[in-house]
């Protein structure tokens, strides 16, 4: 009975989750950790240090999102950390054959073209690696 309970709990946070997320899309706002992990995690690790799980098979190191501030003088810069992700500002392992441009990615996701949507993905997703710089 406990083991049913359990997971049906599970069930029902998980649901709570998928509809925030949607009502986040639908809504015209994206959820940063949702796009994290749907984007990054993989070569970055769930926790921003360069550790995901594929990325000992990477011709480059992904690097430590939790150490971009810091890099860069202890200032948040919000529109090269864009640039970054959305490809226009080259880094080694992004956009070639270890990392996809995601502007170009999210140009081409099933929700359809607008450069707004791209925008707001990038922002969302810069917010949450904002939030997990080291303090």
């Amino acid at each position: 009975m406990r083991l049913r309970l359990a997971g049906l709990s599970l069930v029902v946070l998980g649901l709570a989750a998928f509809a925030s997320s949607a009502w986040a899309q639908e809504s015209g706002g994206y959820v940063g950790s949702d796009l994290y992990r749907m984007y990054c995690a993989s070569c970055h690790g769930g926790g921003g240090k360069g550790d995901g799980p594929i990325a000992s098979s990477l011709r480059y190191a992904p690097p430590d999102l939790t150490t971009f501030q810091k890099r860069n003088d202890g200032k948040w810069d919000a529109e090269l950390m864009g640039r970054i992700i959305d490809g226009r500002h080259p880094v080694r392992g992004h956009g070639g054959a270890d990392m996809p441009v995601w502007g170009d990615a999210f140009k081409q996701s099933r929700e359809g073209y607008s450069e707004e949507k791209v925008k707001a993905r990038i922002e969302a997703l810069s917010g949450y690696i904002q939030d997990m710089q080291a303090k």
